[in-house]
């Protein structure tokens, strides 16, 4: 009786899992037939005559362009050097010399890091071959304190931070202007009778050690969407995709006597599947994808950088990388 209970058991989740398998099965069966895409293969001359780049919007912090004739695998790159690769300048020490706040020293000192500092780009690659040296580094100075006989607390922004000219970065620097990208940062509050007193040492690194390096607040791509209509749609039906649709991709367009679907906006579409569904068993009046060598690329930048440096930075930075396995590749090429 045991042995016949445990086979009725064993047989019950054979049966389950086979129609699931089934289930699994006709959906990706329906979603590759409502689904178009095009494999794209990598040639060098494609790569060189084909690139265009389009600036959609452009601002002080922010960068949106499209991108035609690149493989994802470049724009991923792009964005991976970006996050992680491109240097900066940031506060990574900080001595106490006086601290009466609430706070403790780690939790100030934390919270300065996270400050971005605007320093001259040309600077920075200046300095970043001789980072070891003190008389190449940055100083901030934050000494504020609130009398005792004053009954209010105060805010301390990051307008405080001072800089504090040292070496030979005080006659490097001496024309530009080094400061907290934004002033209305809040690092602590001080109640009557508290006070604060540190330096601040600012060196260079890359958002792989610590996201303060980062350059960007984020930097991400969206794939440019493909939507056709391979049969007329009209009346009823084109009203029930019409009203379907999130996002407005399509239009109703009166032709005569009749109400005809029409695509407006494609890149809009969020690739939802909700106007995949078929009329028939058998049709499918839509079909929707993705056209790989066409992206959005979004850069949003902290203040460090302007974001087209940012963006040609990391250009350079991929074609040192390509360059170097390119010599590796070489030169084990040559031993064998």
């Amino acid at each position: 009786l045991k042995m016949d209970n445990f086979l009725e058991k064993f047989f019950t989740i054979v049966k389950f899992s086979e129609t699931n398998l089934i289930k699994k099965k006709h959906k990706k069966e329906k979603f590759l037939i409502s689904f178009i895409e095009k494999d794209h293969f990598f040639s060098t001359s494609d790569f060189r005559h084909s690139i265009d780049i389009k600036i959609l919007r452009f601002s002080q912090d922010e960068l949106v362009s499209e991108i035609n004739g690149i493989d994802l695998s470049f724009n991923n790159s792009l964005r991976r050097i970006l996050l992680s690769e491109a240097e900066t300048i940031a506060i990574d020490r900080v001595f106490f010399y006086d601290n009466s706040s609430v706070f403790n020293d780690e939790m100030i000192a934390h919270r300065l890091g996270l400050i971005p500092v605007f320093v001259n780009s040309n600077f920075i690659k200046y300095i970043s071959e001789k980072k070891n040296k003190i008389s190449h580094k940055i100083f901030f100075e934050l000494k504020i304190s609130q009398p005792s006989q004053f009954l209010k607390k105060i805010s301390v922004f990051s307008e405080s931070l001072k800089w504090k000219p040292y070496g030979l970065s005080s006659s490097l620097l001496k024309n530009s202007r080094i400061k907290p990208v934004f002033r209305d940062i809040l690092i602590l509050k001080l109640n009557p009778g508290q006070s604060i007193n540190c330096e601040c040492h600012c060196t260079i690194g890359k958002g792989n050690f610590h996201a303060k390096f980062s350059p960007v607040a984020t930097a991400f791509y969206r794939i440019f969407p493909q939507v056709k209509i391979i049969r007329e749609i009209m009346g009823i039906n084109a009203k029930k995709i019409y009203r379907k649709c999130p996002v407005r991709v399509f239009e109703i367009r009166k032709k005569k006597n009749f109400e005809n679907l029409i695509i407006s906006s494609t890149k809009h579409c969020t690739l939802c599947k909700e106007c995949t569904d078929p009329f028939d068993n058998d049709l499918y009046p839509i079909k929707i994808g993705r056209v790989k060598d066409k992206v959005t690329f979004i850069i949003e930048s902290t203040g460090v950088m302007s974001p087209e440096k940012l963006f040609s930075r990391a250009i350079f930075l991929l074609i040192g990388k390509c360059n170097k396995s390119l010599n590796i590749l070489l030169k084990n090429f040559n031993k064998y």
